[in-house]
């Protein structure tokens, strides 16, 4: 098992994804990331419901706002598309399994297939927890849930990113 655990950093410089480990072009690299910090993005949103049933979280949409760093999404999707590199379609044969932890309670967020045509090769699973306190006032946040002020829930830019290889790259029901 192949995984990344992600430091607790709020700006953290990135570089480009470069052709040289990958098997697809730059531009090509750049075109999955994006898309899959979109499907991503949908993913958290259509999981309102389950993040509203947390502990702590009883306001519901009116009264809880989820915020996460304005660079989360696009280090998340870069990370995804470098622990898939390698593999026998890159990160179209990839499924990515999303859990939100809080303490000792593990919602399950959902899973995105990249591509539903492939067989998946490789499993992520993606680990989000939430940061103690808020960030300084320097860093930038995104709001991707709700619109509230009495409850602020921030995911901490700190994930847990492991990779799980199936037999022979055949389909495996998850």
């Amino acid at each position: 098992m192949l995984s990344i655990l992600r430091p607790n950093t709020y700006k953290a410089p990135l570089a480009s994804l470069t052709s040289d480990f990958y098997d697809f072009r730059v531009l090509e690299d750049e075109t999955a990331a994006m898309l899959l910090a979109k499907h991503i993005w949908r993913l958290l949103k259509k999981a309102r419901h389950r993040l509203y049933q947390m502990p702590g979280c009883e306001g519901g949409a009116g009264g809880v706002s989820v915020l996460v760093p304005a660079d989360f999404l696009n280090r998340l999707s870069r990370d995804v598309v470098r622990m898939t590199e390698g593999e026998r379609h890159g990160v179209r044969g990839c499924t990515l399994h999303i859990d939100y932890c809080d303490g000792l309670e593990v919602t399950r967020i959902g899973k995105i297939k990249c591509d539903p045509h492939l067989p998946s090769s490789s499993f992520l699973h993606l680990t989000l927890t939430r940061a103690p306190e808020g960030p300084r006032n320097t860093n930038p946040l995104l709001r991707i849930l709700g619109f509230g002020n009495d409850n602020v829930i921030y995911i901490s830019p700190g994930y847990l990113l492991e990779k799980k290889r199936s037999k022979d790259g055949r389909r495996v029901a998850v």
